[in-house]
Formats: C-alpha cells, sequence, structure tokens
C-alpha cells in the first residue's frame, strides 16, 4: 500500500472511488443500457424486417410487372385476332354485298329489257296500225275516181286485209 502512497493516492480513497464506479455502472447497465441496447436489437429487428419486406415487395413488384407484360402481350394478340376477324367478316361482307348488288343489277337489266321489249312491241303495232290507216286512204284516193262507192268499199277493205295478214307473220290481231 505504501507504493500506492507513493503514487500520490490515498488507498481508501480508491477503493471509494472503485466502489463509486461499480455502483454508478451497475446503475447505468441496469437502467440505461439494458434498455438502450433492448431498443437497439428492437430497431435492429425491424430493420431486418423492413430489408425483408423490401425484398418480398421488389420481387411482388417485378411477379407484377411479368404478369402485366404477360396481359399486355395477351391483350394486344387478342385485339390482333379480333380486329383480323373484323376484317374478314368486313371482307365477307362487302363480298356479300357485291354479290347481292350483281344480282339486283342483273334482275333490273332483265326487267328493264322485259319492258323494252314490251314498249316495242306496242310501238309497232301502233306503227303497223298507222300504216294501215295511211295505205287505206292512199287506196281510197286512187281507186275514188275509178270504181262505185261499193267497189271502193270492197277493194279497200281487202286490200288491208292483204297488208294486214302480210305485215303480221306471228297472226297478230291489228288495231282498225
Amino acid at each position: 500500500m505504501e507504493s500506492l502512497g507513493k503514487l500520490g493516492l490515498d488507498p481508501l480513497h480508491l477503493v471509494a472511488q472503485v466502489v463509486n464506479f461499480l455502483i454508478i455502472a451497475w446503475i447505468i447497465y441496469r437502467f440505461l443500457l439494458k434498455r438502450m441496447l433492448a431498443t437497439m436489437n428492437e430497431r435492429r429487428e425491424k430493420i431486418a424486417q423492413g430489408l425483408a419486406d423490401a425484398e418480398k415487395a421488389k420481387a411482388a413488384l417485378q411477379d407484377a410487372a411479368k404478369e402485366r407484360d404477360k396481359i399486355l402481350q395477351d391483350a394486344s394478340a387478342e385485339a390482333f385476332r379480333l380486329l383480323q376477324n373484323a376484317r374478314d367478316e368486313a371482307e365477307r361482307l362487302r363480298a356479300g354485298a357485291l354479290e347481292r348488288a350483281g344480282r339486283d343489277a342483273e334482275r333490273m337489266i332483265e326487267e328493264a329489257r322485259g319492258v323494252m321489249a314490251l314498249e316495242r312491241q306496242d310501238m309497232e303495232r301502233a306503227v303497223q296500225g298507222l300504216s294501215l290507216r295511211l295505205s287505206g286512204r292512199i287506196l281510197e284516193k286512187v281507186v275514188q275516181g275509178l270504181f262505185t262507192e261499193d267497189e271502193r268499199a270492197r277493194i279497200v277493205a281487202r286490200g288491208l286485209e292483204r297488208i294486214g295478214t302480210a305485215s303480221t307473220p306471228r297472226g297478230d290481231s291489228l288495231p282498225s
């Protein structure tokens, strides 16, 4: 202990200081350090949990991105398929409309030809009737001074009859 005295230390004070240090260290450990270590461990666990959750979120985000890309690809393929179907249907409808229009045009042309044929027949009959009347008048004028009234009527009637049968080979009846 003397050696402590040579160093300028009082052994009683030294022991009291060591005891005070140990008491304060024990109080700090018991009330402060233990709580600080528990709080630090809690924070460490929360940080580890947060990192794990971030990794899970990152993996979920990547999965969602893959799923989004797959959905977009499927939607694009479906849209292309629908567009192609619509084009095919439009082409089919166009072809059907063209076919119907062609048939309608042919039917209209045939109807017009029929109407034209009937009108032509009517015109031929009208021209034939007109020519018979003109022929009758011409015959009357030609035979007017040459024959009597009865003879003239018979000659004109017979001439008109011959002209009428000669100009209607199908046996159509003539208007008078």
